[in-house]
């Protein structure tokens, strides 16, 4: 997916990238790194990227099969959340968790 970064951050050992494209939003979580990637550019604000994005999450209500109305419910409000390692990291408002395979800590290899 092609998507534009609109916020970068960190808790702990991690990175945590909100991304978002004309569809879908996610926190890409990437580990810290100390070294830079070989043939990687650094992810930056307002930019966009080709990126191969792993979902982790998804708070989408479940299909209604039989034809009951559902209780109302805004799955936005519900965290989702997933520990790495010894970190939790949890959805934020409409950005699902996800991992990205092209990315590492905060470099991307062009696909």
């Amino acid at each position: 997916m092609t998507a534009k970064v609109v916020k970068i951050d960190s808790i702990e050992n991690y990175y945590v990238i909100n991304i978002e494209d004309e569809k879908k939003q996610f926190r890409i979580v990437s580990k810290k790194s100390s070294t830079k990637p070989f043939k990687r550019n650094k992810l930056e604000n307002r930019n966009s990227y080709l990126i191969k994005v792993k979902q982790l999450t998804n708070r989408q209500p479940p299909e209604n099969d039989n034809n009951t109305i559902p209780e109302p419910v805004n799955y936005l409000d519900i965290a989702a959340c997933r520990n790495f390692e010894y970190t939790e990291i949890c959805t934020e408002s409409g950005f699902e968790l996800a991992t990205a395979y092209n990315v590492v800590g905060l470099y991307i290899k062009p696909l």
